[in-house]
């Protein structure tokens, strides 16, 4: 296979965010490189090196029987069914957005990549000054508005006590409906529509980004255990009512935390171990978990004008440094081109 100029083909009809990163930071960075790229050519895959498909319409197999030589891959997969899982496994490589979906899919095939689908967008430095309002923002999937339920919501209905605070809230309503489960009482709550091309003009204006990620658990059904084990946790596996049982996507990402660091906003998230990798605790963002967590990290970003512009500064610093677009790219383009010599 010709490492040196790859014809390139990307194959959806699924249209998402990841698919709008996959074409302009993968497919027309290579172009820009030299390098062949088209987007939609189904059922034709003899011409080309590298084959790339969203997992809703993967078509990995047929691909694969047409062409031997070329490589094939699943950007963001998904096992939602037995057909599903065929096309993961046979797949030649997997773009997954995250620590957390790389040791998932792990079990299925190693070859995988972590990419993270930040989108193109145009880097701002908010000054942060003090005012009358905090505004705090949320965007993403309505799921982890859902997971404000209990510890966020109440952390913001105490704080709504002594500041003035208000809510927005980005997501996509008209697909998704209106969100309703963990919405804080007694704060003006702002349900934008989101839209590709609008939705960082509204975060840009907030003053602290949210992003929650951890389900709830029904804690006697979520152990799963019987009474027996349950008794040989205790003993042998120290045991203790205060331990944590956390619970979150295997999907889960630090996609949400992009938009802050690039937008100049200081970011609170729950302590999942992609936030772990971005967020430096108490210099480039808050982790937390419990709704006492949650208020002292809100309430230290409200009080201080100078800590939200020093952690949305590190924020940045670390991103562009270590997880930039052009960085990710780099780091693709060097796994596939070691993929391709294995591949011979």
């Amino acid at each position: 296979m010709d490492i040196k100029k790859l014809r390139i083909l990307l194959n959806t009809k699924y249209e998402s965010a990841v698919t709008s990163v996959a074409i302009e930071n993968i497919g027309l960075r290579y172009a820009n490189a030299g390098h062949h790229f088209k987007i939609g050519d189904w059922g034709n895959y003899r011409d080309y090196d590298m084959i790339m498909f969203l997992a809703p319409d993967s078509e990995v197999i047929k691909a694969k029987k047409q062409n031997t030589q070329t490589l094939v891959g699943i950007m963001d997969p998904k096992v939602k069914t037995s057909r599903s899982l065929e096309e993961v496994k046979k797949a030649d490589f997997l773009a997954v957005s995250s620590i957390e979906q790389a040791d998932y899919f792990m079990k299925f095939n190693e070859n995988i990549i972590v990419y993270h689908w930040f989108p193109c967008i145009k880097p701002q430095m908010k000054e942060h000054k003090n005012g009358e309002k905090i505004l705090i923002g949320y965007h993403g999937n309505k799921i982890h508005l859902n997971t404000f339920y209990p510890f966020l919501q109440k952390a913001l209905e105490r704080l709504s006590i002594k500041y003035k605070i208000e809510l927005m809230a980005i997501y996509n309503i008209k697909k998704l409906g209106k969100w309703g489960i963990g919405v804080p009482k007694n704060i003006l709550v702002h349900h934008i529509q989101w839209e590709e091309k609008t939705y960082c003009d509204y975060l840009k204006d907030c003053d602290i980004g949210l992003v929650p990620s951890f389900i709830p658990i029904n804690r006697k059904s979520g152990l799963c255990f019987s009474r027996v084990f349950e008794n040989t946790m205790k003993s042998e596996f120290g045991y203790n009512a205060g331990d944590y049982l956390l619970r979150f996507k295997y999907s889960t990402n630090p996609n949400r935390i992009y938009e802050f660091s690039q937008l100049g906003i200081p970011v609170v998230a729950d302590m999942f171990p992609s936030a772990c990798q971005f967020i430096v605790h108490g210099k480039s963002g808050f982790l937390v978990h419990s709704q006492e967590g949650w208020y002292n990290a809100l309430e230290k970003l409200i009080n201080s004008v100078e800590l939200r512009n020093s952690m949305s500064k590190s924020l940045r610093e670390f991103v562009d440094t270590n997880h930039s677009p052009s960085i990710n790219f780099k780091k693709f383009a060097e796994f596939i081109n070691l993929l391709a010599k294995r591949k011979g």
